[in-house]
């Protein structure tokens, strides 16, 4: 038996450095250019101190607080609708012989936002409003005229996408119920309604409170959906400002897109960054709060911090209410201020409109005043009183939603081959069968369009990122293995929140940083960011496969002489492969679904993704002369490499070398 003499052992920091410091260059770095760029002026070079002036600037126009008005009405109704429309999917998901809901919900779930987006469009909006609804319904849907249309289209297209993950995430919970609880209750003659609040419900509490949190997040820093979809939507007569319009769809993501492009100033774009990281940050530490999930206390102090900046003195004399009940300690007064405050700030609204009357301070007592709740009324402590459930319906209202999912994603599904075997370019459907019916689209963008120069953009973009990936990880997976799981938990704490936090307002600074060292127009920027995208995620798979393997592994190692190196390299690598194909899979899939950074950082043509060359074809709303077809046939292709990617390495992803060995007994 060989006999390994070499106990070298690399220490762990070093391991885990690559890690770190592309963490910190990609996550942390923008925001301390971006704060220290906010203080100067500089336009075509010139630069020269600024003071606040900046934030003044900001602060004296409303279309900063317009937009987060917007974005913060966005993400609230996005998460509320999401939740409960995942909840009412999740008890179908339950249903035995539901097969076809379970792949309903996979298709949005695998379609990229850049396909899927245009195709709602053509399903919402057609032809300046002549479209596959009018022809089902004879309601006419103009995305470009009417704010409302524009707001609720972009937000049915949002919450089409997100449910399913979420709908997975309530249902995989609730399968951990105990069978004999829902056979009981069963026999005593609950029906789904019953099961549903008092079985179910208290089940998911946890996880449906921070998929609330993380869905608020993302709506919160939405922009590729609405860009795409409304690129801002409809102006609001009441959204002109004396610097910018206000749109329906105008989140913060968008406006600071557009500050970006209109805006030579550099100071400007950075103190605008700097406020959106601020807000981030905000909501941050209200999700650290609610995971914590001790005390509502904070949630006072925050309120009361929140209400000052943007306020108004009716405002302050509530935010003093938050502060005195946090003074004295008094959780209980939330539920006396909070109704107090909702009803002052629905005056507000009545009286001067939504954006000049609305303050998005509202939201943040919302978490603490469910803690209190939670507390007073803990779960299983509730009485089954079929006289007194909310929930009357649930069977009805969760069977509607299946058939309106799965009716909708056929019809989208069925209009992209519609459009792809199309002989014209148009995205309305008015018969069963495509007019000139062929597979010319599919030729002319491989002959004429040269489509695979942007599928081997893609694949050297995804490519790239993917075989980079495990030689980051790998080593700083093996060295979280071997700290306490008390350190392991905190660093990947850290890398989720920093990842979290990224937007279009770190996409901003790291575009200045890129251009000062001439890395524009290149896939290295974009290389870099999906693999910081990627790393928390494949870190967190990493690290909990290597904890699973049995301690007998490394005790053998040592016996044979082998080092802490010789055993991360020689076992640990070989039987992680299958975990790793994992983790390259997803970053691959992060790196062919990118639309943002290569929108911001890619300027020549010939260097496009295909995500860019799709969007070429169809632009946004305010695009004129789509072409359907060919983006719609380009867009099969994209769909059907995507898919035999996935087939091809599935095997690889679900064997694991450990599945057959010998067990630590």
């Amino acid at each position: 038996m060989k006999q390994y003499r070499n106990t070298t052992t690399i220490p762990g920091w070093l391991l885990i450095l690559p890690v770190l410091c592309l963490v910190l260059l990609i996550g942390a770095a923008p925001f301390g250019t971006a704060l220290k760029e906010s203080f100067f002026h500089d336009s075509f070079g010139v630069r020269t101190p600024a003071g606040l002036e900046n934030y003044r600037t900001i602060l004296g126009d409303d279309a900063f607080p317009y937009s987060l008005n917007i974005t913060v009405l966005w993400a609230f109704l996005n998460v509320s609708l999401s939740i409960l429309f995942a909840f009412l999917l999740a008890l179908r998901l339950l249903k035995p012989g539901r097969s076809l809901l379970f792949p309903m919900l996979l298709i949005p779930w695998g379609i990229p936002v850049y396909i899927a987006v245009p195709l709602w469009r053509a399903f919402l909006h057609g032809n300046g409003g002549e479209s596959v609804i009018t022809l089902l319904t004879g309601l006419q849907i103009n995305l470009m005229l009417s704010p409302a249309a524009g707001f609720l289209g972009a937000l049915l297209v949002s919450l089409w996408m997100s449910v399913p993950v979420t709908a997975f995430v309530f249902a995989g919970h609730m399968r951990k119920v105990n069978r004999s609880v829902i056979e009981a209750a069963a026999l005593d003659g609950a029906g789904d309604s019953i099961t549903a609040r008092f079985i179910y419900l208290p089940e998911i509490k946890e996880s449906l409170l921070a998929m609330a949190v993380l869905n608020f997040i993302k709506a919160f820093k939405e922009f590729t959906l609405v860009f795409m979809l409304t690129s801002g939507g409809p102006p609001l007569i009441s959204g002109i400002t004396d610097r910018h319009i206000i749109g329906a769809t105008t989140t913060l993501g968008v406006f600071l897109y557009e500050v970006f492009l209109q805006n030579s100033d550099w100071g400007i774009n950075a103190a605008y960054a700097v406020i959106m990281a601020v807000l981030v940050l905000f909501i941050m530490s209200l999700w650290i709060l609610i995971r914590r999930n001790k005390s509502t206390r904070p949630f006072l102090l925050l309120s009361a911090i929140a209400l000052i900046p943007g306020g108004r003195p009716v405002l302050w004399i509530i935010a003093g209410a938050y502060f005195t009940a946090y003074l004295c300690k008094r959780s209980s007064l939330l539920k006396i201020i909070f109704p107090l405050h909702a009803a002052v700030l629905l005056f507000l609204v009545y009286k001067e409109g939504f954006l000049a009357g609305f303050h998005p301070a509202v939201m943040i007592p919302l978490p603490g005043l469910f803690i209190l709740l939670k507390e007073e009324h803990p779960a299983g402590g509730s009485e089954i009183k079929p006289g007194l459930i909310p929930f009357a319906g649930v069977k009805g209202f969760s069977r509607i939603t299946m058939h309106s999912f799965n009716g909708i994603t056929v019809i989208i599904l069925y209009m992209l081959v519609w459009m792809s075997l199309s002989g014209i370019s148009a995205c309305y459907i008015d018969t069963l069968i495509p007019p000139r019916c062929s597979f010319t689209n599919f030729i002319r963008i491989f002959r004429e369009e040269g489509i695979l120069r942007y599928f081997g953009n893609t694949i050297v973009l995804a490519g790239s990122t993917a075989l980079l990936l495990p030689l980051l990880v790998f080593p700083g997976a093996a060295a979280l293995n071997r700290l306490g799981r008390k350190r392991t938990l905190a660093f990947l704490a850290f890398i989720q929140m920093i990842g979290i936090a990224g937007g279009m307002h770190s996409l901003i600074p790291l575009y200045r940083m890129f251009r000062a060292v001439n890395l524009l127009d290149s896939y290295i920027p974009l290389v870099l960011i999906y693999l910081y995208h990627s790393i928390p995620m494949a870190l967190f798979i990493l690290t909990a496969y290597l904890g699973t393997l049995p301690s007998s592994y490394r005790d053998l190692a040592r016996l044979e002489g082998m080092g802490e190196t010789a055993y991360t390299f020689r076992i640990l690598l070989p039987l992680s492969l299958p975990t790793l194909m994992t983790t390259v899979m997803l970053a691959f899939i992060s790196g062919w679904n990118g639309f943002q950074a290569p929108l911001l950082f890619l300027n020549s043509e010939e260097k496009y993704t295909i995500s860019l060359k799709l969007h070429s074809y169809v632009g946004n709303l305010a695009s004129g002369s789509p072409v359907w077809n060919l983006f719609a046939a380009a867009a099969v292709v994209n769909t059907i490499f995507i898919g035999a990617l996935f087939l091809r390495f599935k095997n690889p992803m679900t064997i694991s070398p450990v599945s057959e060995s010998v067990t630590d007994e």
